[in-house]
């Protein structure tokens, strides 16, 4: 099965404000996931990113695992939802599960040691730009934009080769 998922995204933030008021509002979603194992265990920062989401929508946080499962169930829709993960390295645990996964955006991975600069909200070290790579091989479209006014930019058109 290959979800109809409204919005897969990219963020190294996770749940913020720009996800919540810029996305969410734009897109008239009714649901974030937070995809990470290591949020999912700690019930502490799991209650902080959920207590940031307005009462109007719906938050769950969830693991690889979890969310293999639901993008592999026919009967869980995600027409309205925003799935957020913080890495492609994520992506690639969830392919590593079965999940199928068409169209992400990249919408920020913010400067760290290590990272250089492909876009002012996209900062990439030599493993991070081989598994993006890796996931566009295996098919998966990558569109960069960081808020729904900017224009989206193909992943590819920014990677070195």
């Amino acid at each position: 099965m290959l979800a109809d998922i409204q919005l897969f995204r990219i963020d190294d933030r996770l749940i913020h404000g720009q996800v919540v008021i810029g996305w969410a509002n734009f897109l008239n979603s009714r649901e974030i996931i937070l995809c990470d194992d290591l949020v999912a265990q700690n019930v502490w920062e799991k209650e902080l990113y959920l207590s940031s989401v307005p009462d109007y929508l719906s938050a769950s946080v969830v693991s690889t695992g979890e969310l293999a499962d639901h993008l592999n169930n026919d009967g869980v829709n995600f027409q309205k939802a925003i799935i957020l993960v913080n890495s492609p390295f994520v992506i690639e645990k969830l392919l590593e599960k079965g999940a199928k996964i068409k169209k992400v955006n990249v919408g920020g991975i913010h400067f760290k040691e290590g990272r250089r600069e492909f876009l002012p909200y996209l900062f990439l070290n030599e493993e991070e730009v081989k598994a993006f790579w890796r996931l566009i091989e295996n098919g998966i479209y990558f569109y960069c934009q960081d808020v729904p006014s900017a224009r989206a930019i193909p992943l590819e058109k920014v990677l070195p080769k």
